[in-house]
């Protein structure tokens, strides 16, 4: 009974460290690519389906690739459609070490585990290259993995001859609730489905489970999955929520149906074997179960996304309005620059909407007085001083990354981006302060005044709708315009102060009113200077390229 219990303990925490250790070992090994084809992701679900099927096939863990997915949606990189095609060819792709588990009773895998384990150790601390060692890495995961499934075999004989164990899971395991109910706590604490997919095989193969069974505790495994990614949406935006949610009731659905049809799918499950293996036994049928379960689930699933995507839309809502705007800067990222960068942008792309909001603001503060928008203007400077901060000290967490050259380009560019447009915002809180005097000295702009500020605010509203693609798409035609935009600003105000200058010589301008209108063209004219200051960082380097033309 000793040897039973311990080889229990042993045997089990053996397989969940092999599993994650190998799923860690090939993330690493492929995670460059991996993270770069989920960051440019574009296309239509079944793209993202394929894709979510390949990627988890390759790093072996539907945990790492919802987690990504999750933070992808939280920046912004990736809409919610794509988010659900890439779960549904997650929960696909993560099936592999359940077959290869099945695979290894058949061909005696376990034999070969110690030498797999040893290479591994091997190629980990004799390689300086660093995918070679994380291969290594997977390797020794692979070896432990196979290492405890042969410590758990053993233990069959015992578990054969045990009659209380024997006694629980024919009362009590049997039962198809309370075996799902197991799976999803044995998965949530385990952080595996494929380690207690293979605990189920070898319960299996002592005669403990018949197939039923089996499958009720794979259902529960595909429930118990769903923790991780809720534990990484916590923190999220609402459309991160959505995603999360978007594993949970996908998978949730899916064991509904599953059970309401329990006794045709068994049938199903075990005519699938009996057809492509024929020689195969139980564990053959929990591991294409694991398979089938989730092919068929997306099957049902994939034409249903748009109305599924729309449910979610429906269903989980914003906690409160003051989360209604989107924060794209998102933890989970920072080890993956090409995203975090990108992340990046949609939150400077944010700021730019929130100072353009701020500036159409001001400029009716001036011509209708109303007091009440200064206090809009101060809570959005607000919003606008504490982005920077987080721009910042997010930007200059991800510079303690390993950063290509490309990359380390990108990060003091992205900071000067965001005090662009602090400052922009700085000169419109200054702007509003003039129009307070304006008002509380009771003082009137000429209508020839007030007409050559709203032209010179044309201009710049126009600059910042040209910057903000400039800086999301790097258009070169909206980077050339707000060139040609703030050459007309420059124009403007020099014209215009003159002007000003021939009214106050003609003394059709008070001179307290003058004073004011000289202050709010100058800074008209530096918000016009910051605006282009961005649109030339979004022409090289805020894309990685060192600067080539400072001139227009």
């Amino acid at each position: 009974m000793k040897e039973l219990i311990f080889g229990l303990i042993g045997g089990t925490a053996l397989l969940m460290y092999g599993v994650d250790k190998m799923g860690e070992g090939l993330e690493k090994a492929s995670g460059d690519m991996m993270k770069k084809i989920l960051s440019v992701l574009t296309g239509k679900v079944w793209g993202a389906f394929l894709v979510g099927a390949f990627l988890t096939a390759i790093v072996q863990s539907s945990t790492a690739i919802t987690i990504l997915t999750v933070g992808f949606v939280n920046a912004g990189l990736m809409n919610l459609s794509q988010a659900v095609g890439i779960i549904y060819g997650a929960n696909i792709g993560t099936t592999i070490t359940a077959q290869l588990m099945a695979f290894s009773f058949k061909f005696k895998l376990t034999d070969i585990a110690l030498p797999v384990l040893g290479i591994g150790f091997g190629i980990q601390n004799l390689s300086k290259n660093k995918k070679l060692q994380n291969i290594g890495q997977a390797l020794m995961g692979f070896g432990m993995m196979f290492l405890g499934l042969k410590i758990l075999n053993s233990g069959i004989p015992f578990l054969k001859e045990s009659e209380s164990l024997k006694y629980f899971f024919t009362q009590y395991a049997s039962i198809p609730i309370v075996g799902i109910l197991l799976g999803a706590f044995v998965t949530a604490m385990v952080h595996s489905s494929a380690a207690t997919v293979g605990l189920v095989m070898v319960l299996a193969q002592a005669g403990l489970l018949d197939i039923q069974s089996a499958i009720c505790i794979m259902l529960g495994d595909n429930i118990g999955t769903c923790l991780s990614a809720q534990l990484a949406s916590l923190n999220g935006n609402i459309n991160g929520r959505r995603t999360a949610w978007a594993h949970t009731f996908y998978n949730l659905f899916g064991v509904i149906i599953t059970l309401v049809a329990l006794p045709l799918f068994v049938k199903f499950v075990v005519i699938v074997t009996a057809r492509i293996q024929p020689a195969s036994d139980i564990s053959a049928q929990i591991a294409n179960s694991h398979t089938l379960f989730n092919l068929v689930n997306s099957l049902i699933f994939l034409p249903l996304t748009k109305y599924y995507v729309a449910f979610l839309n429906k269903v989980i809502r914003p906690k409160n309005d003051a989360h209604m705007n989107e924060v794209y800067l998102d933890k989970l990222l920072l080890d993956t620059p090409v995203a975090a960068l990108k992340a990046s942008r949609s939150e400077t792309i944010r700021g730019t909407q929130i100072v353009k909001k701020m500036f159409i603001d001001v400029m009716n503060f001036i011509f209708t007085g109303d007091m009440k928008i200064m206090g809009q203007i101060a809570d959005d400077e607000v919003v606008i001083n504490q982005m920077q901060k987080d721009i910042t000290t997010y930007i200059v967490e991800l510079s303690k990354r390993e950063l290509t050259e490309t990359q380390s380009i990108m990060v003091p560019a992205t900071i000067n981006c965001i005090n662009n447009i602090e400052r922009i915002g700085d000169h419109v809180v200054d702007i509003s302060e003039l129009c307070k005097n304006k008002v509380d000295k009771n003082l009137q702009f000429t209508d020839v005044a007030d007409n050559e500020l709203r032209e010179i605010e044309n201009v710049i509203v126009e600059m910042f709708e040209n910057v903000v693609i400039a800086i999301e798409y790097r258009d070169k035609e909206s980077i050339k315009r707000v060139a040609e935009l703030e050459d007309k600003a420059d124009n403007l105000c020099a014209t215009f102060e003159e002007n000003h200058i021939k009214r106050l010589d003609d003394e059709t301008c008070n001179v307290d009113s003058g004073v004011i209108y000289i202050d709010v063209i100058s800074h008209l004219e530096r918000i016009a200077d910051y605006i282009y200051k961005t649109a030339m960082l979004a022409k090289d380097e805020l894309y990685g390229e060192k600067r080539k033309d400072c001139s227009h």
